[in-house]
């Protein structure tokens, strides 16, 4: 980032960027709501979209010798920002690591800005079976790792084969399916790690039955979770063998409302902005599921989305 745009500051942290060869776009004072499918946050400091790997790693040598924080999002999916915003330099990969590289034996290498539901489209139409259950889930390929993100039996473990990381100091690293430990929405790469690439293997199948497993997963969601109102999808994750939005229903939580959020009519694992939701409101209503699932039904609920920034 060259010209005039370098020399703003920013009013917290005072940002000189005339010696940041940074590409891409570069905001401050960004409301999260407006980036977040909550629609929901307070603003971030400073907002960076980086073009390319290199472009990421001069930014956040460029952060990291400032001692500025630094917080790594694609498209603000499965994530609540808090009313007070978030301290430091959001880092957004949904305007670059889009490439995709299809090789042999059923291979495809993915950029982590890449949309699942793009890739399962494009898998779709080359034959290729393997990610269809990820065809209603929200977000990037790059996200879909961290948190292992899975429908209908299926995990992104199961067609992973290694992926690719900077860490905050601007380290490349590579990382084994095996080194990852993946677990229920979960693995074990370091947090101080920013996936840039994906490797996942796939398997070639007829296209028709691909297109009919599609439709299938598409028809339950749309039965199960037809949303229409901003939300972050699942609240909780489900306990072993159990349903989380089972439990809160039964649990007689179903449509109440706290502020300007309510725990959704249509799955109790849900919890929607009905146009003017706080944080706070939702944080709210999490509490609120949390103590009456646990005395009506002695389970502890843990909570399946990410929560960022001050309160």
């Amino acid at each position: 980032m060259q010209d005039a745009r370098c020399k703003i500051k920013n009013k917290t942290y005072n940002l000189q960027l005339a010696t940041c060869n940074f590409k891409g776009r570069m905001l401050f004072d960004v409301p999260m709501k407006d980036y977040t499918s909550f629609k929901i946050g307070g603003n971030a400091d400073v907002m960076v979209f980086p073009k390319d790997e290199s472009d990421l790693i001069n930014v956040i040598g460029f952060a990291a010798s400032k001692g500025f924080h630094i917080f790594v999002f694609g498209r603000g999916t499965n994530l609540l920002v808090r009313d007070n915003g978030i301290k430091g330099v959001v880092i957004n990969l949904s305007e670059g690591f889009k490439n995709i590289s299809w090789g042999e034996n059923d291979t495809v290498v993915v950029d982590a800005g890449v949309m699942l539901i793009e890739l399962v489209n494009l898998c779709k139409d080359r034959g290729l079976s393997g990610l269809e259950f990820a065809i209603g889930i929200p977000g990037t390929i790059g996200g879909a790792v961290f948190m292992n993100a899975g429908a209908y039996g299926s995990e992104i473990k199961d067609i992973i084969e290694k992926v690719e990381a900077v860490d905050i100091s601007g380290k490349k690293h590579s990382f084994d399916k095996s080194t990852l430990n993946f677990s229920y929405r979960k693995c074990d790469i370091p947090e101080n790690m920013i996936i840039t690439k994906v490797y996942l293997k796939l398997k070639k199948a007829d296209m028709d039955e691909v297109k009919n497993k599609i439709k299938e997963f598409k028809d339950r969601r749309k039965t199960t979770q037809a949303i229409n109102l901003p939300n972050a999808g699942s609240i909780f994750k489900n306990p072993t063998e159990l349903s989380a939005g089972k439990l809160i229903e039964e649990s007689g939580l179903k449509g109440i409302k706290f502020g300007g959020a309510q725990i959704s009519e249509v799955h109790g694992n849900y919890i929607v902005n009905l146009g003017n939701a706080t944080a706070m409101d939702v944080l709210t209503l999490i509490s609120m599921i949390r103590d009456k699932v646990f005395k009506a039904k002695g389970i502890l609920l843990e909570t399946e989305i990410k929560v960022v920034g001050e309160d």
